[in-house]
């Protein structure tokens, strides 16, 4: 179980005390600019998610990067929410290099490409069924063959595009929840923009009934090969966000440029602020 896995001596990872199978209040977590990021890896995600499905309550999972952060200081409502999901992962290299900036141990970026087919792979293998709700009708066409072909075992239950906009209707929204009810997924992932998938999961969480909703971005997009990701030097270094940047200037410049300026003004002030005042950083367990 969870707690094995993440204790092992043959892991690569730090082990960490686990009080129950699905504790991951016992997973240590820092507050970096006032959210909290668990320090967990890729490979212990997985086996705390398998815990969280056999468990059947329903679990929210954000992967939070420089943007939410920034979003999060013009919305408390955000920020709350951010605070309050079971799981919060560091999905950009920016988080994990400001972390060790000011003393915290982020074990590495957990992406959210890397976590949906890592995810897809562990359902295929244990029989869970997965729903994806996001994209174009034809993106998620391409990303289910995509994704059947590289996992002929996995479970589709279902998917949905919805519409553009920045909050689903009330109309739209109860045929999403139909779907989900009818396909019963044992995993939601939810690939819509920040704050828009994190306040959609939050909001409908407990109705949903799903043990497992995370949002994951622009993963469907990667998957199904509509947007290539950048190579694997860049990602290793740090600028896969450049990469983006380069590829999609238009949609993506107030999330990089901006975001990415908020975020280290924010740090550098919190890091002469504590090295001033002689303060610790917050640390959550």
């Amino acid at each position: 179980m969870i707690s094995e896995i993440l204790t092992s001596k043959n892991s690569a990872d730090p082990p960490f005390a686990q009080k129950s199978p699905v504790d991951f209040k016992a997973i240590p977590s820092n507050a970096i600019l006032g959210i909290r990021f668990h320090s967990i890896s890729l490979p212990q995600t997985i086996q705390v998610l398998n815990g969280f499905v056999q468990e059947r309550v329903p679990r929210h999972i954000i992967l939070g990067n420089a943007y939410t952060i920034a979003l999060s200081r013009q919305d408390h409502a955000f920020k709350t929410l951010l605070n309050k999901a079971d799981l919060t992962l560091a999905d950009g290299m920016s988080i994990v290099w400001g972390g060790h900036w000011i003393g915290l141990n982020l074990p590495g970026r957990v992406a959210g490409p890397d976590l949906t087919a890592a995810l897809c792979e562990e359902a295929s293998l244990k029989g869970y069924r997965v729903f994806f709700l996001g994209s174009t009708h034809e993106n998620l066409a391409i990303l289910l063959r995509v994704l059947t072909a590289r996992w002929p075992g996995l479970i589709i239950a279902g998917s949905h595009s919805p519409s553009i906009c920045d909050r689903l209707d009330e109309k739209e929204n109860s045929a999403i929840m139909e779907e989900i009810h009818r396909a019963k997924p044992d995993i939601l992932f939810v690939g819509m923009s920040a704050p828009k998938q994190e306040k959609w999961i939050a909001e409908n969480l407990h109705l949903l009934q799903v043990p497992v909703c995370l949002g994951v971005g622009a993963a469907f997009d990667f998957l199904s090969g509509r947007i290539p990701r950048a190579p694997q030097q860049l990602q290793k270094i740090g600028l896969e966000w450049l990469y983006r940047l380069w590829c999609e200037p238009r949609r993506l410049w107030k999330r990089y440029l901006l975001g990415n300026a908020v975020f280290l003004s924010l740090l550098l002030r919190d890091a002469l602020k504590q090295r001033f005042n002689g303060t610790q950083v917050p640390r959550l367990h």
